[in-house]
């Protein structure tokens, strides 16, 4: 289960920081929000804004690591331009956790999730009109297998839902009354005699016909970190000048597809990092980067980067013309092991967002709590 892999990353980032982190440490801009408490342990996998007064967070709480399958109940929360609150839950049945989250209105926001099971992989999805919550069945995911779901991404109307189903990469789109499924690009199956294989990892839809997803790729000439485009009619896979290099890219953003970045890693706490930036045909490597991990990266408004770091502790790093500037990322008093998970710009505002879960001190087994850290620019 992913939430054991996370964990133990924890315990790892705590033994790695071997003090407590004041939040006081952090930059000003950056700071620790208000939400409303729950139960340990708790988790805020992803962040979704659609403007000042609209952002939703996802994860889940209550759950005993013991007790794995039968603890752990979805977590939602909203930000209604002045605070954090709980909010309506979409109908769920057993144990589930939400994961991702996606909007491109108020009236218009998704959510992925899945529930605690030892049999398989199960996806659910549910969709928000600004009164209510539906379940979207999804049928590819509607028993257990390896279906694996690892992003979600709306506009106008249309929902794109990224990952794996065993070793094919997987591009579901939600059309307007039911799921497409898209073959990847060529160099993505096995052809010749010769196994080919691509990760996807992370999607952006700037339009029906222009989304971007993120991963790796691996066939005869060919291992590196990739970027996938769908011009409305297939997807084809896009170069950016990194063959041979061990990492995937885990996250892409812009503000539109003619200013993308995107950010990864090789996977571990000793790996190298990976800061790509492009115009949608031509592509730098944006190097200076001194964190081995980096799970997200969200632009904001004003064009700047904002990426996660993991190691040694939990960071976020902006670009700009002097290069990359490291913030150490606020935690709760007390806490010596923090990650955050996701983050996102918040449109239209100098705003934003990124959630996850730092450690509860004295709690063994390790327990976490949910956590949201705040930005605005001065």
């Amino acid at each position: 289960m992913r939430v054991r892999r996370y964990l133990a990353l924890a315990f790892s980032a705590a033994m790695v920081a071997g003090a407590a982190v004041p939040a006081a440490a952090a930059e000003p801009a950056w700071r620790l929000a208000s939400i409303p408490q729950s139960k340990a342990t708790s988790n805020l996998w992803d962040v979704a804004a659609v403007d000042a007064r609209n952002a939703w967070a996802v994860g889940f709480e209550g759950y005993h690591p013991d007790q794995q399958y039968t603890t752990g109940d979805p977590m939602m929360l909203r930000w209604n331009g002045i605070r954090w609150s709980r909010t309506s839950l979409p109908v769920v049945q057993g144990r589930v956790s939400f994961q991702r989250v996606a909007a491109s209105s108020a009236r218009d926001v998704w959510v992925q999730g899945a529930p605690w099971s030892p049999d398989g992989n199960v996806t659910l999805v549910w969709r928000y009109n600004g009164r209510t919550w539906t379940e979207v069945p999804y049928p590819p995911g509607a028993t257990p297998g390896t279906l694996s779901i690892h992003d979600l991404s709306v506009v106008d109307g249309r929902a794109w839902l990224v990952g794996r189903h065993g070793n094919t990469p997987v591009f579901h789109e939600w059309t307007g009354s039911s799921w497409q499924e898209h073959q990847p690009p060529a160099e993505c199956v096995t052809g010749g005699g010769i196994v080919n294989f691509c990760t996807i990892n992370a999607v952006k839809a700037f339009a029906p016909d222009d989304v971007w997803a993120a991963g790796h790729g691996m066939w005869n000439g060919h291992s590196g970190p990739l970027l996938f485009h769908w011009n409305g009619t297939a997807w084809r896979t896009v170069q950016v000048g990194l063959n041979q290099q061990q990492v995937t890219l885990r996250s892409l953003d812009g503000t539109s597809s003619s200013d993308i970045w995107a950010v990864g890693d090789g996977g571990g706490m000793g790996s190298a990092n990976v800061v790509v930036r492009g115009d949608g045909t031509t592509w730098q490597t944006v190097g200076g980067l001194n964190t081995p991990a980096t799970p997200a990266v969200a632009v904001g408004t004003n064009g700047t980067p904002w990426v996660i770091g993991r190691f040694p502790l939990a960071s976020f790093s902006s670009h700009g013309p002097a290069g990359w500037t490291t913030t150490p990322a606020p935690a709760p008093p007390g806490s010596f092991g923090t990650n955050y998970n996701a983050i996102a710009a918040v449109p239209g505002t100098n705003r934003l967002i990124a959630v996850g879960y730092a450690d509860l001190p004295g709690t063994s087994p390790l327990r976490l709590q949910a956590v949201i850290a705040e930005y605005s620019a001065r």
